[in-house]
């Protein structure tokens, strides 16, 4: 029996697929497994609505399938499942695996390994349909770039008929019916075609990012109410823990629309591009659905964005400007039109930090010296993990196709360049950077307490902050701490973003491009910080590190504006991939502070704000009773999350943070 037989024997289609013509190149072969497993997978069953797919993408609807079909990684491997059916079969998936070289061992993971969220161009596939697609593909002159992409084309409409059959079956409206028979194949006619349209095309991608549906269905708005539509399409991607969309800056009724549907609900993470002239009822919509507790929308500086944007990436046109977005939690984008790694890898400056502080305080001759040499290890540590991530990208790129994004990204077709070779317009890697308010806080302990006030030698110093001292940890407690507008803190703060930026802007990424910082550690913070010892902010060995860029939890005890001018302080435009700030606000005084207290913080230099309205008796209750708070919706990294499904480590960082 030849592979190929041997995953068929075994009900696994999409590695049948890869392996029926084992020795055609990679875009070929991989376009053969979606194209087997749109035609053989079980599909989700339909639930009544007015859109489908609707559930569980076909993607990741049948559990018992071993390997599967991914937006990021192309494939989604279980080992378990796999072993289990045969251990033959196993071998051979993992011997493919191994062609792309991974980040096995390496300390420094945040969360992302050669991940990459994108958006689809929705734009153009509801004004051209898949037909001109098609017509575009035919003319390439890459032949195996050229079979994959028609083969991926012909399981697309393998996956669309069997959608119009099951919905005949199941005697669905017509109208839904006759939308599918129809789109994505020809441009949408119909705001209702072209909701059908993203709907399906966001299930043929995997599920990922979602788009900007203010702008991508501004052009079929006829005055209707669609509201209950965009919710209906936002429960679908949120049973698909479901990505991002922006909205704005030219808001019309559809950015309304969204942001009301958006109630209770955690996905897709809804970003709203803030201009200093947004409307008030803009502001209105936004403070409604933030009070609801769902922590939607985030907030961004669509001005700061762009300037920084023209300064650093000037390939990007004024036209493609437009199109900013934040995919995956919140990575910098342009919709339709980028492959940008995000979270492509990650730097745990906190376990840098500590690392450093135990090997080279006692040889530190002053502060400076001590925050100079620490710069440059964690220099090291960056070139390091830049070279790790640079070959796996590197041997992606030969092995690993995205053929979907190859063929709905621009400008891959044009280019008859695959999506990670180098295909989409505009390419950039952001990596992910851990504990930054935890070593901001800690250089200043040691500033203080080792070479200001001397109360410690080094080795001293070392010694107690291991033991846990209680004099010594009520000494750094009494420290200023960053997120109370003290420039001698932030100042640090500012110098180390300075740094780590420059480290990042010294290389490039591979085929092309450059690096980024991102702050977004989602759910990541509490691995992160498992490898890393006590350090002298006070944190316990092994205990979370820092959430976002906001204060340590229960620090920022000035209030809202200074801690908002601490980050601001920052220069956080630096950390172009997106610099997360999370702030929770008492539920009634969202709406009249909100407006003011964003429009403040991005005047001084903020880029991005999420808010929390959740009171800590709920939280209380929710972690003894949760079966009672299964909607209780928190801010969480880059995005929205329910808080019963956080674990009891993560509950108690929420709950922790202060109030406003």
């Amino acid at each position: 029996m030849n592979k190929h037989e041997l995953f068929n024997s075994i009900n696994e289609p999409f590695a049948a697929g890869l392996f029926e013509f084992e020795n055609a190149a990679p875009e070929i072969r991989y376009a053969n497994a979606l194209k087997r497993f749109w035609e053989l997978a079980p599909m989700p069953k339909y639930d009544g609505g007015e859109l489908y797919p609707c559930g569980k993408c076909i993607f990741s609807h049948d559990t018992s399938i071993g390997l599967r079909p991914h937006y990021s990684n192309t494939y989604s491997y279980n080992r378990r499942v796999l072993e289990e059916k045969s251990e033959e079969a196993n071998a051979i998936v993992l011997e493919e695996i191994r062609k792309v070289s991974g980040f096995m061992g390496w300390p420094h993971f945040v969360g992302g390994a050669g991940w990459t969220h994108s958006f689809v161009n929705y734009k153009r596939i509801l004004s051209e349909g898949l037909e001109s697609y098609k017509n575009r593909v035919l003319r390439m002159k890459n032949e195996d770039l050229k079979k994959g992409l028609l083969l991926t084309l012909e399981g697309i409409e393998i996956y669309r008929k069997r959608c119009v059959e099951l919905l005949k079956a199941a005697n669905a409206p017509s109208k839904l019916i006759t939308a599918l028979e129809k789109v994505p194949n020809t441009p949408a006619e119909s705001m209702y075609e072209a909701l059908v349209c993203i709907n399906f095309i966001y299930y043929v991608d995997g599920c990922d990012d979602i788009g900007g549906l203010d702008r991508n269905l501004l052009p079929y708005y006829n005055g209707e109410d669609i509201t209950h539509l965009i919710r209906e399409l936002f429960i679908h991607v949120d049973a698909n823990d479901g990505w991002s969309g922006p909205l704005g800056p030219n808001y019309n009724e559809i950015t309304g629309m969204c942001i009301r549907a958006i109630h209770g609900i955690r996905r897709p993470n809804l970003q709203l591009l803030v201009t200093e002239d947004m409307p008030q009822w803009v502001w209105d919509e936004a403070a409604k659905a933030i009070a609801t507790g769902c922590g939607q929308p985030a907030l961004y500086n669509y001005r700061l964005y762009i300037e920084n944007i023209k300064k650093r990436l000037p390939e990007v046109t004024e036209t493609d400007l437009e199109r900013l977005a934040f995919g995956g939690c919140t990575e910098t984008m342009i919709e339709g039109l980028s492959s940008v790694g995000s979270d492509d890898a990650g730097i745990n400056t906190a376990l840098a930090f500590y690392d450093h502080m135990k090997a080279e305080l006692c040889n530190a001759k002053s502060f400076e010296a001590f925050f100079e040499s620490f710069k440059l290890h964690l220099k090291h540590e960056i070139d390091k993990t830049i070279d790790i991530l640079n070959e796996h990208r590197r041997t992606r790129a030969l092995f690993r196709p995205a053929i979907v994004r190859s063929l709905l990204v621009d400008d891959c077709i044009d280019k008859e360049l695959e999506f990670n070779n180098g295909g989409a317009r505009y390419m950039w890697s952001v990596i992910n950077v851990a504990g930054l308010i935890n070593v901001i806080e800690s250089l200043n302990v040691v500033r203080t307490l080792v070479f200001e006030k001397e109360l410690y030698s080094p080795k001293d110093f070392i010694d107690k902050l291991e033991s846990r001292d209680a004099e010594f940890l009520n000494h750094a407690k009494k420290c200023p701490a960053y997120g109370n507008d003290i420039e001698t803190v932030d100042s640090l703060g500012t110098e180390l973003l300075a740094a780590i930026d420059g480290c990042f802007g010294s290389r490039e990424c591979f085929p092309r491009g450059k690096f980024f910082m991102v702050s977004n550690q989602f759910t990541t913070y509490v691995g992160a910080g498992r490898r890393v010892g006590p350090t002298p902010d006070g944190r316990e060995g092994g205990a979370p590190l820092c959430d976002s860029l906001g204060a340590l939890n229960g620090k920022d005890v000035m209030g809202p504006t200074a801690l908002l001018s601490s980050v601001a302080r920052l220069k956080a435009e630096r950390v172009l991939g997106t610099p997360i700030t999370n702030i929770r606000l008492s539920k009634e005084h969202v709406t009249s502070f909100l407006a003011p207290l964003v429009l403040a913080f991005f005047e001084k230099g903020g880029m991005q704000l999420q808010v929390s309205c959740l009171s800590r008796e709920d939280m209380l209750d929710a972690m003894e009773h949760p079966e009672n708070h299964k909607s209780l919706i928190v801010r969480i990294g880059g995005f929205s999350e329910y808080f019963v499904r956080l674990s009891r480590e993560l509950q108690e960082t929420v709950l922790k943070r202060t109030e406003h």
